[in-house]
């Protein structure tokens, strides 16, 4: 069975700025672009990334 796993790519270097700009760890944009988290925080990354920092949202396709 195969199913489509939704994700943020972001340029190189957008990380960083975005944990600067907003105060968080690596791990947290990590876990927010990958929608493995859904906080307020995550949604306001994710926000950012798209909008400010060049992100596309994608996905793909993910075999069991």
């Amino acid at each position: 069975m195969a199913r489509r796993k939704s994700f943020i790519q972001v340029p190189h270097g957008a990380i960083e700025k975005m944990c600067e700009a907003l105060g968080c760890k690596k791990t947290a944009v990590y876990d927010a672009l990958n929608y493995a988290t859904d906080s307020e925080l995550a949604v306001s990354i994710r926000k950012n990334a798209l909008e400010n920092y060049g992100g596309v949202k994608t996905s793909k396709l993910i075999l069991n």
